[in-house]
Parts: structure tokens; C-alpha cells; sequence
């Protein structure tokens, strides 16, 4: 089985096209485009009072999932977007002109915005149960590793479930019988564990996944001085607001709960769930990557094995230091 970003395409200009007049950028100067999902980054940046660069313009354009954004950075409209980190395996499979610029992760001892969930009386009670089972993620995301993941440490593959590709975010599939375990992420986790409707079967917590969100810049961008940086002052934005965010929980949430129209309590216990840091690109970083990327070529989900060091570009390493550093 193979996945490729060139379907996407046809999708990410409907997307832009619908978002174009949302940005609330401008005119003139540096514009920095930049692919977000559910408003995560924008919200983040916004929130902490880092989301109003004076030197350029951020134009925002939302997405679901890595993979159109990188269509679109690829097809030249987009110049950043935030991903985790499974879509990268991919572009790098397929030639995408893309680099990583700067990596958050869950801290040690955090919990993970996602996870691999059943009803609360369903006879699935491990792993190893799922054989012959339907599991739904969405596919060339990261819940596409972690699904591969879970199921390698026990021995088995993918092709030892039956694949059910994700239709939205909530519990749909899970409730209409449509699959036997989902894979959920925030702020429907919270919401349906409050509600008991679902049972955790699986965090993506490490070492199932290694918990990592990744900035992502296209080539072109880089290779634009003013552009370039850019980035780096969005990268120093984005580890500001990350940490200011995990310091300050009860001024983050009201923000976070408008939206995902949530209340405040669960706009907290997400906060609380998975709290991240910006780090350096350093070895372990990519030595996370590289291990994901040769499960998926034993998987044959791509044609060739990865050396993944070269989609990473550590000019900003220094950038995050620094604001992590800051007192």
C-alpha cells in the first residue's frame, strides 16, 4: 500500500480558497503563509501574545492532517505548517520539497493528546485482541503510526486488522458499530472519557508514539531571506507561547475552551493532559524519526528505506535554546 500527497491537492486549494479572506493580515511587507489545524498554533500564539510579529504578517489557512499541508507547501502555497511528525515520512518518500525547522514534545512524564480507544464493554482488552478487528485512524498521520506501532511491539502488522479510514474526529464510527477500536485525539478524548463512552485501550504516550509536533518549512521559504527569517522569529514565537501555555494552564484555558466550544474545566484538563516543550533537533529527535520511518518500510507502506537526517534543518537549534533558556 502506498500514499501519495498528489489527490490532496485538488482539496488544499478548495481550503485556501474558502480561508483566504480569514487571515486578517494586511497588505504589504513579508507574508509568512501558514497551515494550522483546528486553529492549534494560531490559538497558542494568540493567547500568550505572540500571534502579531511587527516586521511581517502572519496569513493563516487550516487544515485536517499533515498531508495537505504539505500538498500545499509542495503546489507553493503555503510557507509553514504545523504537523506531527508521521506526514514527514512520507514527503521525504516522495520528494517533498520540505525541511523540519523546529520540534516540540510531550514532557517526560506527560500524558498524550491522543490515544487508541473502545466502548467501555467491548471484549477487546489488549492489543493482541485486535487481530482480525477494525481499527480506524487516518491514514499518513501520525494515529497511522500509532496504530503500526502498537500493533509491531506485539508481534503483529497492519495487515493483521481490518482498516477503517477515519471519517472525522469524534466517536461516530466507534458508536455505530462501524469499527471496533478508533483512534481519538483532543478535545473529543476528554469529552467522551467524561461521558464514559469510550475505554483506553492505548496512549500515545512514548514509547508508543515519541510524542513529537514538528514545524514545518518548504524549501522555497527557506531559500527566501526575508522569509527565512521569518520562520525564525515564528519558531522563537511558537516555543514562547508552548511554554507560556504549560506554565500558565488557568489563563490558557479560557481561550482553548472557546475553541473547541468546550468549558473551561475541560479546556484544562487538556492543557494538563499532554503539556509540550520546543527542543533542539538533536539525535534523539532524529533518531525517533528514523525508527518510525524503517516500521513503515517494513511495513511496504513506503518503496525504499529512509536516511530521514536530511529533511531536518537545525539553523534555528539556537533559537529555541534561547527561549526555553529565558527566565
Amino acid at each position: 500500500m502506498k500514499l501519495s500527497l498528489v489527490p490532496l491537492r485538488a482539496l488544499v486549494a478548495g481550503i485556501l480558497l474558502s480561508l483566504a479572506a480569514c487571515s486578517g493580515a494586511s497588505d504589504g511587507g513579508t507574508a509568512l503563509k501558514v497551515g494550522d489545524q483546528l486553529h492549534a498554533l494560531q490559538s497558542s500564539l494568540d493567547v500568550s501574545g505572540e500571534g502579531k510579529p511587527a516586521d511581517y504578517r502572519i496569513e493563516w489557512a487550516n487544515f485536517v492532517g499533515g498531508p495537505p499541508i504539505i500538498a500545499a507547501q509542495t503546489g507553493g502555497s503555503l510557507d509553514v505548517g504545523w504537523m506531527a511528525e508521521t506526514p514527514l515520512i512520507f514527503a521525504q518518500a516522495a520528494g517533498s520539497p520540505v525541511k523540519v525547522v523546529a520540534v516540540s514534545r510531550t514532557i517526560e512524564g506527560g500524558g498524550s493528546p491522543y490515544a487508541l480507544v473502545v466502548k467501555p464493554d467491548s471484549p477487546i482488552r489488549s492489543i493482541a485482541d485486535l487481530r482480525g478487528r477494525s481499527v480506524s485512524f487516518m491514514k499518513g498521520t501520525v494515529l497511522h503510526y500509532f496504530v503500526a506501532r502498537l500493533l509491531d511491539r506485539q508481534g503483529l502488522s497492519l495487515k493483521d486488522i481490518r482498516t477503517v479510514q477515519a471519517t472525522g474526529f469524534g466517536t461516530g464510527l466507534l458508536d455505530k458499530g462501524a469499527a471496533d477500536a478508533i483512534t481519538i485525539g483532543e478535545p473529543y478524548l476528554t469529552q467522551a472519557l467524561d461521558a464514559g463512552k469510550i475505554r483506553v485501550l492505548a496512549s500515545g504516550t512514548p514509547p508508543n508514539t515519541p510524542g513529537l509536533f514538528y514545524l514545518v518549512a518548504s524549501d522555497a521559504a527557506l531559500a527566501d531571506p526575508a522569509k527565512a527569517k521569518a520562520i525564525g522569529d515564528l519558531v522563537a514565537r511558537a516555543a514562547r507561547a508552548t511554554r507560556w501555555q504549560r506554565e500558565h494552564v488557568a489563563e490558557a484555558a479560557p481561550a482553548l475552551a472557546r475553541r473547541y466550544n468546550v468549558d473551561t474545566r475541560t479546556a484544562e484538563k487538556i492543557l494538563r493532559r499532554a503539556p509540550a516543550a520546543y527542543v533542539s533537533i538533536d539525535d534523539a529527535v532524529v533518531a525517533a524519526h528514523q525508527d518510525e520511518a524503517d516500521l513503515f518500510f517494513k511495513e511496504g507502506l513506503i518503496r525504499k528505506k529512509l536516511d530521514v537526517s536530511w529533511i531536518f534543518d537545525r539553523r534555528y537549534d539556537s533559537i529555541v535554546a534561547a527561549q526555553e533558556a529565558a527566565k
